[in-house]
């Protein structure tokens, strides 16, 4: 099969994220980053334990929680440097620990969920991000603490 005959996907449905209780988890997902469940596909939660599926205020994002003692790889999820900056506040108004990476092309912010899943946001308006953190040094291995 060559590029040209692989179809075209439309984008992430949704991202599967073990938790180690699943109402906890729920609470945390909305009141940090504003994740509601979806009622109209929590029925498929028959055992309490999962799938319980929440979407973003945007409708853009959906997490399917389940609830297990594996860990998850957890979602890097994208901002715009304006929005960027404001998860930065959020979070720090919320008192969740951000990790602040210079990638030379893009930002991160790594964080966990309260299960102690990691999380990324990332953004690509590398230069707006840069001007309010220069002090940040490049690189992966010399991210900051915010």
């Amino acid at each position: 099969m060559t590029n040209k005959t692989i179809p075209f996907l439309s984008g992430i449905d949704h991202c599967h994220i073990n938790v180690d209780n699943l109402p906890s988890a729920v609470v945390w997902f909305e009141r940090v980053l504003g994740f509601k469940v979806i009622e109209e596909l929590a029925f498929w939660d028959e055992t309490g334990k999962g799938p319980l599926t929440l979407q973003d205020k945007n409708a853009t994002t959906r997490l399917a929680l389940f609830e297990g003692q594996v860990r998850s790889k957890g979602i890097a999820f994208a901002a715009t440097g304006e929005q960027f900056i404001a998860w930065l506040t959020h979070f720090k108004a919320m008192d969740v620990k951000a990790v602040l990476a210079d990638h030379g092309v893009t930002f991160s912010m790594y964080f966990k969920d309260e299960s102690g899943n990691s999380h990324e946001i990332t953004s690509h308006d590398y230069e707006y991000i840069k001007a309010f953190y220069p002090d940040v040094e490049q690189g992966s291995h010399s991210a900051k603490k915010v």
